[in-house]
Order: C-alpha cells, then sequence, then structure tokens
C-alpha cells in the first residue's frame, strides 16, 4: 500500500507542475482539504485547483521535485523543492522576473487512494526574500 501510495503522491507532483488539470478528479477525492503556510485553505477539488491556477499564473515556469518521499499506512509525506520565475502576482508581490528556488514539506493522507489532505509547510520568507519583497 506504501508504494502504491507513493506513486498517487509522484502523480499529484505533475499537477502542480502544470500537467493535465483532469488528474485533479484521479488523485484527489472530492472533498480534499488543502492548507498551507501563507495560502489560504481550500476545501474541494475547485478551490485547489484555483490555487495550482493561483500558482502556474505567477510562476508559469515553476516546477516541484520531489527530494524525498517517506510512507506509512495511508500518510506519503513528501520533502520538495520548487523553482520557477514570478511573471505575475504572488502574495500581493507584482511580478519582478525573478528566480526563486524554495524547499518544502507536505504531509498528505490519503482515502481510497486518493489524496484526502495536504498540508503543505514551506519557506515562505525565502521567498519573499528571493522576490525582493523582504530585506534580508
Amino acid at each position: 500500500m506504501s508504494e502504491q501510495n507513493k506513486a498517487v503522491v509522484r502523480r499529484w507532483t505533475e499537477v502542480w507542475n502544470g500537467a493535465d488539470p483532469s488528474l485533479l478528479h484521479d488523485l484527489a477525492t472530492e472533498d480534499i482539504h488543502f492548507r498551507s503556510s501563507g495560502i489560504p485553505a481550500s476545501r474541494g477539488i475547485d478551490g485547489l485547483a484555483q490555487v495550482i491556477h493561483d500558482l502556474r499564473a505567477a510562476f508559469p515556469d515553476g516546477a516541484f521535485t520531489n527530494d524525498e518521499l517517506v510512507a506509512e499506512g495511508d500518510t506519503v509525506v513528501n520533502r520538495w523543492t520548487f523553482r520557477g520565475t514570478q511573471q505575475g502576482e504572488w502574495m500581493g508581490q507584482p511580478a519582478s522576473g525573478r528566480k526563486v528556488e524554495i524547499t518544502g514539506t507536505a504531509t498528505n493522507h490519503l482515502r481510497g487512494g486518493k489524496i484526502a489532505e495536504q498540508l503543505t509547510d514551506w519557506d515562505a520568507m525565502a521567498m519573499m526574500q528571493q522576490l525582493g519583497a523582504i530585506e534580508m
């Protein structure tokens, strides 16, 4: 089961990287709960689709890589890195054309082979510094 759940999270990364949006329905429960530091929480596929859309609009070349996946039962923890160039507004910051590289961790709780909850912590301070919004 753990290896199957890791495979779901690997495919989930494709969704965040701009792959076929219909994958959301294949990989997430209809009532998915998404919580992330610095980003308003969302419930349901439509709410999460908006979060992903906003990220893709701000960082159209943005890409997540899976640095490490650890699974136990129906929980998969993903340590990831995001790299991209800000081309649109993000978290109130206008497009800067600057490149960012940040790290984070997502704890994914699966139900019936789909992600039902994702709790994400990432280094928002480092991103704001890289965007020039916060002085070091």
